[in-house]
């Protein structure tokens, strides 16, 4: 019969060392999968058909559009960014980090410098379509590995959140990111249901026509859901031209306005809409129902759409979210 004292240090040595080999597993499978992550190629298809392989975790990521920049920082990748557009400026820290030299700017939306960002030597590239076609095929003939993002709608912008996660080892928390934005987005559209949905107008910028958004645009999907028709809800295409005519034909009882860079080169602003000749028979107008919503949170394909969806549904319906 062993001593109550030796049994007592025995039991307390097992119970250490049954505490060591769980916490040995736990760490084990941490760093295992990530291993696992890393070492295995990833193959995905981007927002224009590409099949682009990521062959290791990205460790140093350009991004070529700020809907891209976006996405990357809420995600928590900031730290592994090593180079941005001139139009990245959300969130505020990507600012702080260009003027400190902890981000090179690699050009401007549509005028990307090849070799600035083939010298900071990218593990991935996040581009957009459209205009950075050309920059994206000249990358890729030089063996960059580029995703290009180039959501369509709403739901576009939420599954480009997973794939960047998918990519860069961050699916949790994307997936969580894009758990939040649906729910949001759903809880307003369910509180919009059975409304009275008025006519909206929402205008970005005037060069001689006024630039508004057609049947293909984030805005018309986001005034749908927060309970209101996009009076051009009818008209194919994303940005489309439109004359004081077709506006004051559809008789908008809310008008949206961009406000930002776009909007203040042309002097949008509430007051030049008040003072157009024969804009003062419009509903809008003459109600003073005349609204400003940030430009980068409604036309950009990142996270911040929710919050877009969640003021312009305060300007719509400020009797259920004000």
């Amino acid at each position: 019969m062993l001593p109550l004292r030796k049994k007592i240090i025995i039991l307390v040595f097992a119970g250490l060392a049954v505490i060591a080999v769980v916490l040995g597993a736990i760490l084990w499978q941490r760093p295992s999968k990530l291993w696992r992550e890393a070492a295995t190629p990833i193959s995905v298809i981007d927002d224009v058909g590409r099949n682009v392989t990521i062959i290791s975790l990205p460790e140093r990521i350009v991004s070529l559009a700020p809907a891209c920049t976006e996405i990357l920082f809420a995600l928590d990748l900031g730290s592994k960014v090593v180079g941005v557009d001139t139009y990245s400026d959300y969130p505020p820290i990507v600012k702080e980090m260009i003027e400190t030299g902890q981000l090179t700017t690699v050009g401007s939306f549509a005028e990307i410098s090849v070799e600035l960002v083939i010298g900071l030597r990218p593990d991935l590239i996040l581009a957009t379509g459209g205009v950075q076609r050309m920059v994206v095929e000249n990358l890729e003939e030089r063996g960059q590995t580029v995703i290009v993002l180039y959501p369509k709608n709403f739901e576009d912008v939420l599954e480009d959140i997973l794939l960047v996660g998918k990519v860069t080892g961050r699916t949790g928390k994307a997936e969580a990111l894009v758990a939040e934005m649906r729910l949001k987005a759903q809880e307003i559209a369910d509180k919009t249901k059975n409304v009275t949905k008025p006519r909206v107008y929402v205008e970005c910028f005037f060069d001689g026509g006024y630039w508004s958004f057609g049947a293909q645009s984030y805005v018309n999907e986001l005034i749908s859901m927060a309970g209101g028709i996009n009076v051009f809800a009818g008209f194919p295409g994303n940005y489309i031209a439109v004359s004081t005519e077709i506006v004051v034909k559809a008789d908008p009882e809310i008008i949206i306005i961009s406000k930002g860079a776009m909007a203040t080169s042309c002097g949008l602003t509430p007051e030049t809409i008040k003072v157009r000749p024969g804009w003062d028979v419009i509903s809008a107008v003459k109600s003073n129902r005349i609204y400003e919503v940030e430009e980068s949170i409604m036309v950009r394909g990142g996270p911040r759409l929710i919050r877009a969806l969640e003021e312009i549904a305060k300007i719509i319906h400020p009797e259920l979210f004000g």
